[in-house]
């Protein structure tokens, strides 16, 4: 038994070395021909005027890119400045108004800070402010309040 799976072996072994042998011969010829081609002068030639003739188009892509680029930073530095211009009260120059926008960014030491407003005085207990005895007075507002926003807040036909 162990003799015919030698024999099997060995005849796919055989095949194998074949074929390898063949695809070794086949690969020799190809590259043999790729050589040609790249050493004819005919082909390097052609291939030089390609490249040079997509050199000679991507620098013209990128000239008008950057044409095309600068116009447009234009465009928008002009839209700037007539809005910057608008927002100029009248008789300003532009020194004086580069130095208002300085005075704006940086608080000047002659100014001083806004004030805090005033602490609200009173009875309180922890946090929350002790209750008051005033309710009258309140009742009688808020109840304007209602009867002025029940009015007010028609936005449909009415009467439905």
């Amino acid at each position: 038994m162990a003799e015919k799976w030698d024999k099997q072996f060995m005849a796919f072994i055989r095949r194998t070395s074949e074929d390898i042998r063949r695809t070794g011969e086949d690969l020799k010829v190809e590259a043999e021909r790729l050589l040609v081609e790249v050493r004819d002068p005919a082909r390097q030639a052609k291939l030089k005027a390609t490249l040079t003739d997509f050199r000679d188009k991507a620098a013209a892509v990128t000239k008008e890119a950057a044409e095309r680029l600068e116009g447009a930073a234009r465009h928008v530095e002009d839209f700037v400045s007539r809005g910057l211009e608008l927002e100029k009260p009248p008789g300003n120059s532009a020194k004086t108004a580069s130095a208002a926008s300085a005075a704006q960014a940086a608080p000047s030491a002659k100014e001083p800070p806004p004030a805090k407003a005033p602490r609200k005085t009173g009875k309180t207990i922890g946090k929350k402010p002790a209750a008051k005895k005033a309710p009258a007075a309140k009742k009688a507002s808020a109840a304007k309040k209602a009867s002025a926003s029940k009015t007010a807040k028609t936005l449909g036909r009415k009467g439905v």
